[in-house]
């Protein structure tokens, strides 16, 4: 008890004491002739500085998703207001499955026909392509089979012609002949039995000459019929009779090919009508692609419908316009959800904020009460006039450490830090002054006040990092209870 109360006592009796040293001093000034300017004095030291920028904005969604419908159909239940929390996965929306699970029925009767149809189209379509190219390598052949056996028919036409004229020219000629001998044999024996064929002649002396001719006759009629005999039987030969029933076969196959091409050219022509154009089966395949399309979105909205609205990610549903029972169609807004895992603090920065900032500055954030770590993601590349006509910079930080004391809308403090430096001469700030010419500090030499320039680095909320114009030896005037001027003798107050 004895110690507290000497502890307590201790900074009073300091006060004390450096009040009667003011007071001292001052009335020692007083009494002086010259007594200068009290001030107090303070000196650099080596040290390391971290720059930082103090601002605040507002916490934001880094990721906001506007869910729309994916389905034509009924709002089921909702269960989610603007406001509410949920978690990556949560059941936001159900639906109606009635009405989706009749639609898929349809679909899918539709595609059943549709494909069938389509199917047996494209058989007959292939049936009638098989008989057309069928049709067309048969008149291929058969036109060649005319022609060869219409060649060959000639042929032995042609022969057969040959073979029977030549026998029949001979046979002509002998029969001439014979014709000829009987006709004189016929006028002389006229001659010598004055015209009577079986008379006596004339001329008893004609008598042996009469039978002459009467038995010569005899033998050219038997030598005429001996040769209209010949002619028969060459005209009846097997050589030609070969040729005729080549000649008969020949015309039956040519018969039984122009019978086959008839039928084959009737093929082909039904065959032709038949056969689908280009045109047609493109007609066909795109309305069996059709019928699958519908089948396939009907069979997606119904796992759509089924699935329901689900959250892609934990956040804050900040709009829902979605109301159970209400008819929705596809792309209908119902929600909108924004991320609580990712998120923003968006602030504006000056220019000269913006010359330190950097991405990848570390960031201390403050929400609610709540601490956490921040990172500068992103800055603008234009600007914007603020209201005072001030060009500003928007600026982003991602809150790396994010939880559920978050809300999003509200300010958040930001300590943003920028430039470090190690082992850098410090001063604090409020020994540092500025006038036209750039900034300077007031040192203590041989008692008098000395105006010295200095370039200043980095700067901290109470220190500042000098780069040229002191060093550590020097006495820098912190604070003064006049007006300084260079020149001016001082009387410094002890640390």
């Amino acid at each position: 008890m004895k110690q507290k109360k000497k502890i307590k006592k201790a900074p009073v009796i300091i006060s004390i004491v450096v009040i009667l040293f003011l007071i001292l001093r001052i009335a020692s000034c007083a009494l002086s002739s010259d007594p200068g300017a009290i001030v107090s004095t303070t000196s650099a030291y080596r040290g390391d500085i971290q720059e930082s920028i103090s601002t605040s904005g507002t916490v934001e969604s880094g990721e906001v998703k506007v869910v729309f419908s994916s389905v034509n159909g009924k709002i089921s239940d909702v269960m989610v207001d603007s406001g509410d929390m949920v978690k990556a996965g949560d059941l936001l929306i159900s639906f109606d499955m009635e009405d989706m699970e009749r639609s898929l029925e349809q679909a899918a009767l539709q595609h059943t026909v549709s494909s069938a149809s389509y199917q047996g189209i494209m058989a007959d379509n292939s049936k009638s392509q098989a008989k057309l190219s069928e049709a067309n390598t048969n008149l291929a052949v058969l036109e060649q089979q005319i022609a060869d056996h219409t060649a060959y028919l000639k042929k032995l036409q042609a022969e057969l012609s040959r073979s029977q004229r030549e026998t029949s020219n001979a046979l002509a000629s002998e029969a001439y002949q014979l014709s000829s001998r009987q006709t004189e044999l016929e006028s002389e024996l006229a001659n010598l039995t004055g015209g009577i064929a079986d008379g006596q002649p004339a001329d008893p002396k004609d008598a042996d000459r009469v039978q002459a001719i009467r038995k010569e006759l005899k033998e050219l009629v038997s030598q005429m019929a001996q040769n209209n005999y010949q002619q028969s039987v060459a005209l009846n030969s097997d050589y030609v009779a070969e040729l005729e029933d080549k000649i008969a076969d020949v015309q039956e196959r040519i018969a039984e090919f122009k019978e086959y091409k008839i039928e084959m050219e009737s093929q082909k022509s039904s065959s032709e009508m038949a056969v689908l154009s280009s045109y047609d089966k493109q007609q066909h395949a795109a309305n069996n692609d059709l019928a699958d399309l519908t089948y396939e979105e009907a069979r997606r909205q119904y796992d759509e419908a089924a699935r329901g609205v689900v959250a892609d990610f934990a956040g804050v549903v900040t709009e829902c316009s979605a109301v159970p029972g209400a008819a929705v169609s596809e792309n209908m807004q119902l929600l909108t959800l924004k991320s609580s895992e990712n998120v923003l603090v968006t602030f504006q920065a000056s220019r000269s904020d913006v010359e330190k900032l950097e991405v990848g500055q570390t960031v201390d954030v403050t929400v609610s009460g709540h601490s956490y770590r921040g990172e500068v993601n992103r800055i603008s590349h234009v600007a914007s006039r603020n209201e005072s006509n001030t060009p500003m910079v928007g600026v982003e930080v991602q809150i790396i450490d994010p939880d559920e004391n978050i809300i999003l809308g509200l300010d958040a403090r930001l300590t943003i830090y920028t430039k470090k430096s190690e082992n850098a001469l410090l001063i604090p700030v409020e020994a540092v002054n500025s006038d036209r010419e750039g900034d300077f500090l007031y040192v203590v030499e041989n008692g008098m006040v000395v105006k010295k320039p200095i370039v200043c680095g980095i700067s901290s909320d109470t220190y500042t990092e000098v780069t040229e114009g002191i060093t550590e030896a020097d006495q820098i005037i912190l604070m003064s209870y006049t007006t300084l001027e260079e020149g001016m003798a001082v009387t410094i107050l002890p640390n």
